[in-house]
Order: structure tokens, then sequence, then C-alpha cells
């Protein structure tokens, strides 16, 4: 049985993003520190966070982002919003230390998990997109790292860095692209592109 605040998920403890903010409000250490959380980008489809972990000197200690889309889970139809803030601030406090033994919040390793599960509906097999089989001899750790630089070109793109986006986007290998590829909507991808062909 996993402890107050911990969730067993195969054999391994994630602690909840309510565990980890109860324990920064309880900490001595942090007793004058505050979390902010700001959108980054919002729309009907999706919504990118930043959460920031600011000492009493005002000084950014920590941030972490989060991004969730509308379509992806029964709860993000209603609640897409309110989750995108919760991972946000999860990973601000577990870059801040109070991760537990693993940096993904219970809460990002469930909701994963049901998308996994979720069965998606059978492609037309007359149908072969380019993307098709994108990342499949990544590793999951090398996913997770693209899929954290994806929120990066995200949240760039939202700020109107389209440079920074780009550079982004070709630091990674042929693969590793096609894979962050799948990772972004039609704007970045748009914008992206039209970057690169300007140059």
């Amino acid at each position: 049985m996993a402890k107050e605040g911990y969730v067993n998920i195969h054999g391994k403890e994630y602690k909840t993003v309510a565990k980890r903010v109860q324990e920064f409000r309880e900490s001595v250490i942090y007793k004058e520190w505050s979390i902010m959380t700001e959108v980054v980008k919002i729309d009907d489809d999706q919504c990118v966070m930043k959460a920031i972990i600011i000492s009493p000197e005002n000084k950014v200690i920590a941030t972490g982002h989060g991004c969730e889309f509308k379509a992806s889970s029964q709860i993000n139809k209603t609640s897409y919003v309110e989750n995108c803030e919760t991972s946000a601030i999860g990973r601000a406090l577990a870059l801040l230390g109070l991760g537990g033994t693993e940096f993904a919040s219970a809460n990002e390793v469930q909701n994963a998990i049901h998308q996994q599960n979720t069965p998606t509906p059978t492609p037309n097999p007359s149908i072969i997109k380019a993307t098709d089989g994108a990342g499949e001899t990544l590793s999951e750790e090398d996913k997770q790292f693209i899929r954290d630089l994806a929120i990066e070109a995200i949240a760039a793109h939202a700020d109107g860095d389209i440079a920074e986006a780009h550079q982004i986007y070709t630091g990674l290998n042929s693969e590793e692209r096609v894979f962050m590829w799948t990772l972004l909507d039609s704007k970045v991808r748009r914008s992206i592109k039209d970057y690169a062909g300007a140059k």
C-alpha cells in the first residue's frame, strides 16, 4: 500500500502534486517563497502553462511547464486548464527537489497511462502519413526529452520567438524531428517551416 500522498504505479512510487505543494507550504526552508503560474498559450484545443517558484529576494529559483490537450481525456474535456496548471506546478516543485523518487507526478503518469489505454480509431489502411511510426526506435527517456523540448518550442512560439522554436527543432536529428513534429500543432509547424524558408 502506498504512503499518503504517493501513488504506486507499476511498482514505482509517484508523489502527487498535492503532496509536493503541502511539503512546500509546510517547510521552514520555503516559508517566504511563492509559486506563480502564467498561461503561455491557450485555445480551444490546448493549454501550455508555466509555473515559477520565487524566493523572498524575488529570484526565480525553479520553473516548470505543463501542456494539456482538451481532447486527450474525459477529464480534460472540462478541466484541461486546471490539469495543465497542476502539471506545471508539479514539475517546478520537482526541480526544486520536492519530486520524490520520480520526476513525473502521479497525476502526469496516470494521465499518460490513460492515454495509452484509450483505443484510437482504426486508421484507413490506404492512408499513410509521413509521421506514421515516428519515434518507434527512440527510448522512452529520449521521447520524454523531446516532449519537454516540444513544450519549450510551443512556449517560444507563443512568445513570438520563432527563431528559438526553429532552433529547438533543428537541433535534433532527423528521427527526433519527425517525433517532435507529431507533438506540435499546425500553427507552430507552419511558423517553423516559414522561418526555414525565409533563411
